[in-house]
């Protein structure tokens, strides 16, 4: 009796673990993760503008890897970007490099094309970078 009962809960944590890899498998393409990077010390940043906000929305920011470790002026600083499709259609998510103090300009862009589908996956279907 003891070996059935194993057995029938052994088959639904098998079940559990598949709709858990399910789940995060299908969300995956719910979410457009973009990185970039910037000097630490430097005063510029990045900010982003999405052509039709419509399609697309920003959901958060966050860190992914910080070598400033002890004030080094010019370490990289890594962070993502996360957008979630609204509705089906295409629309640009242009990343420009902005100064902190407004002293400085820099023309520095990134221009990326996606695509939203019928089940709102977010694609990513092209890139330009400019340095003009």
């Amino acid at each position: 009796m003891n070996k059935y009962v194993f057995l029938g809960l052994g088959l639904i944590i098998l079940i559990i673990i598949g709709i858990i890899i399910k789940i995060k498998t299908d969300n995956s393409k719910k979410e457009l993760v973009l990185n970039y990077k910037i000097s630490a010390g430097i005063p510029f940043k990045w900010v982003y503008e999405i052509e039709n906000p419509e399609v697309v929305e920003f959901v958060k920011s966050y860190v992914t890897r910080d070598d400033n470790k002890g004030g080094k002026v010019g370490a990289k600083v890594y962070t993502n970007y996360v957008f979630r499709g609204l509705k089906e259609g295409e629309t640009t998510i242009t990343f420009k490099i902005v100064s902190i103090t407004g002293e400085h300009e820099d023309n520095t862009h990134d221009i990326n094309r996606v695509r939203v589908d019928k089940d709102l996956n977010v694609l990513l279907i092209g890139d330009e970078n400019r340095n003009e």
